[in-house]
């Protein structure tokens, strides 16, 4: 499982509004659930309650939240910037401000794990890092991580 393979564009979003963690993942959800056939209500609650136990800030003002979600057959990837960085973490002391959200079903937990392992890999890049941050438009933010994750081998 790739990742460049599971980005797309219509899955990116940029300057998304939210106040703190629930209604970032809030506003991620709604955007992605209807199109995925999935119940936002248990996208969101499942998203939280895998943020419950424990942050998934990855940090430089980014997370990778992600849960399994019964119904889904594929893997899927969100991209969220948030207008102005909400909390993350025990405290709400990790400032966010890109998201990856990913979405597995429960019966794949190797490719789930691969994802979650090639999206931290290729966030170790500092220059990627700063393209997300800046991206005119959800194409520049696919070409980037596609070429990143390239040049990374993954």
């Amino acid at each position: 499982m790739k990742i460049h393979k599971l980005i797309e564009p219509e899955y990116v979003f940029l300057d998304l509004e939210a106040d703190d963690v629930s209604s970032a993942l809030t506003a991620v959800a709604g955007a992605v659930a209807p199109d995925l056939g999935l119940d936002e209500t248990e996208v969101v609650n499942a998203l939280l309650e895998r943020e419950a136990l424990g942050s998934t800030s990855v940090g430089d003002g980014f997370a990778i939240p992600h849960c399994k979600i019964q119904g889904l057959n594929r893997i899927a990837i969100a991209l969220a910037r948030l207008t102005t960085s909400v909390g993350f973490g025990p405290d709400a002391d990790q400032p966010v401000s890109f998201l990856f959200v990913v979405l597995s079903p429960p019966d794949q937990p190797a490719a789930h794990l691969q994802v979650l392992s090639q999206i931290a890999r290729v966030l170790k890049r500092s220059d990627l890092r700063t393209e997300l941050l800046v991206a005119e438009d959800r194409n520049a933010v696919v070409d980037a991580i596609c070429r990143t994750a390239n040049s990374e081998g993954l």
